[in-house]
């Protein structure tokens, strides 16, 4: 029995039920998720299930994790071997098509479900992409690709146009995935934990795969279900440092459900700003901020100095242009942006930096 069998028939229904219908259509689907998000074990579900079931696609997993280095190649190899074709090839690209080719004579729809495909975009030759391009062409809306991803394709990309219709943010799990997940947690571990214990978790979690799972090793190894304990429990500090390393934005936090978290907002400090990702402006107006934490930064004192040219302060820096460097900070260094927590504005007078530690 394999660990797919566990799963439950409706495991995340909604996400599997959008991928289907666009596979069967012909359709490529680009499948986002922050670190943790359980990209890999959708793409494992999707792969394990589409062979004992007919109405479905057929579906291909393709684990570029097993990539051998990153070159068109070992790609095209990795692929080839995922649909069953070990032969040595000359040319790979050529062997490929064939394989490919062989494989829709018998069955079509086809979905190639390209787990880790970070990788390639991260160190691959453009001329990969072509290829792809060119393949998915050769079989206009017999061939779909599946890929996940940590971050949106970069609009540059050959492939990208072909994900524009259908791109899904992967975020929290659904009430009874969270059960499921907490309760398979516990048998495991042989425990027994109720409903109203589980309903807990998918809270603090907000259902999110790495944070549930992180508050079930955590409250299995006796940590009390509170947030603050949890905060410090090194295996939720682990998860978090991990979640954070990838410097996700304010947009995709939002996208993933993710915004207002109780543990992703309690563990995101200003030290963990990414300065290399600020403008200039941005730059000066949050070293400005952090060297006056609690007090209220007056607006005449903060545009002198962020436009320190005396000709550029003379003619007038509008409030509106400040207000809008503050908005474009608050987009990168709030978890929340809508809800300010770090960077609050005083009315009529400016703005007041409140440091993590004395929030």
């Amino acid at each position: 029995m394999s660990v797919w069998d566990e799963y439950p028939e409706d495991y995340r229904t909604r996400q599997v039920q959008a991928i289907l219908l666009a596979v069967q259509a012909g359709e490529s689907v680009a499948l986002v998720g922050l670190s943790g998000s359980g990209k890999s074990n959708l793409l494992g579900y999707l792969a394990h299930r589409s062979g004992g079931q007919a109405a479905w696609p057929k579906l291909v997993l393709v684990d570029c994790n097993r990539l051998a280095d990153a070159s068109p190649a070992s790609f095209f190899r990795l692929v080839r071997a995922a649909l069953g074709d070990l032969s040595a090839a000359a040319d790979e690209l050529a062997a490929l098509e064939a394989a490919l080719s062989h494989r829709l004579a018998e069955s079509t729809p086809l979905g190639l479900l390209l787990d880790r495909f970070d990788i390639l975009t991260e160190r691959a030759e453009a001329a990969l992409f072509s290829n792809l391009r060119a393949l998915r062409d050769m079989h206009k809306y017999e061939l779909a690709y599946v890929i996940a991803t940590r971050r949106p394709l970069d609009a540059h990309n050959e492939l990208a146009e072909l994900f524009y219709a259908h791109t899904i943010w992967l975020g929290p799990l659904s009430e009874s995935d969270i059960a499921w997940n907490v309760g398979r947690y516990a048998r495991r571990s042989g425990l027994a934990w109720d409903g109203a214990t589980a309903q807990q978790m998918g809270a603090l979690s907000s259902g999110y795969p790495a944070l549930l799972r992180a508050i079930c090793e955590a409250h299995a190894a006796g940590c009390p279900l509170a947030l603050a304990e949890l905060s410090q429990h090194p295996t939720v500090q682990r998860r978090l440092a991990e979640f954070w390393a990838d410097q996700p934005e304010a947009a995709m936090l939002r996208h993933s459900g993710l915004s207002d978290n109780p543990l992703l907002a309690a563990s995101r400090s200003p030290a963990q700003v990414d300065t290399a990702g600020l403008t200039l402006k941005e730059h000066a107006l949050w070293e400005y901020l952090q060297a006056h934490p609690g007090q209220v930064c007056e607006k005449d004192d903060l545009i002198r100095a962020i436009w320190p040219e005396d000709r550029i302060f003379e003619r007038g820096v509008r409030d509106d242009s400040l207000a809008q460097l503050v908005r474009r900070l608050r987009e990168k260094v709030e978890p929340d942006p809508s809800n300010p927590r770090c960077i609050q504005t005083v009315a009529g007078r400016g703005y007041r930096f409140i440091p993590k530690d004395t929030m």
